[in-house]
């Protein structure tokens, strides 16, 4: 298949808004309470137009995966939000819808960031990921090292935190 990795532009933002709501729906069923799941899809609208107003070019960090011109995934990067990881890296999201899954673009994308935090001036990475959910097996497979949990805040979830070093 024909893909490409590139950096997000604003009129992306529906189609990124679309992918969350896809991707939480077809990974967190029976994991997360359908009212939440459902939630996005009646919001996908006000993502799409928050993303699209709060979209900011300089300070853009995320990359979107097109499939066949279709927008299949993206990524988002920043420095780390955990006060327990200084100087350090995050991929704060890897969302692909599933019939992409299994294909290569998982890894493709993670690379994706790791090159991108490095030009950001990061030699080490942390992912959050929702217990439960089965790219805690990903993250093992690409290196990373489960370091502890944490409580994800919008849903008060117990998340595992994954640490690359060297990246």
């Amino acid at each position: 298949m024909d893909y490409v990795i590139r950096k997000m532009v604003r009129e992306d933002a529906r189609a990124v808004s679309h992918v969350i709501t896809v991707s939480w729906n077809e990974t967190y069923k029976g994991i997360i309470n359908d009212e939440y799941l459902d939630s996005l899809n009646k919001n996908e609208e006000e993502t799409a137009k928050a993303l699209a107003n709060n979209f900011d070019a300089n300070g853009n960090n995320y990359y979107v995966l097109e499939v066949n011109k279709e927008l299949a995934g993206f990524i988002n990067i920043s420095a780390a939000a955990d006060f327990d990881f200084e100087n350090c890296g995050e991929l704060c999201a890897i969302y692909i819808i599933s019939k992409y899954k299994g294909q290569g673009y998982g890894k493709a994308l993670f690379d994706v960031a790791i090159k991108e935090l490095r030009n950001m001036g990061f030699n080490k990475m942390i992912v959050g990921c929702l217990n439960g959910n089965p790219a805690n097996e990903f993250y093992k497979h690409m290196g990373g090292k489960f370091i502890k949990t944490r409580i994800f805040e919008k849903l008060q979830m117990t998340e595992n935190v994954y640490y690359f070093d060297n990246i």
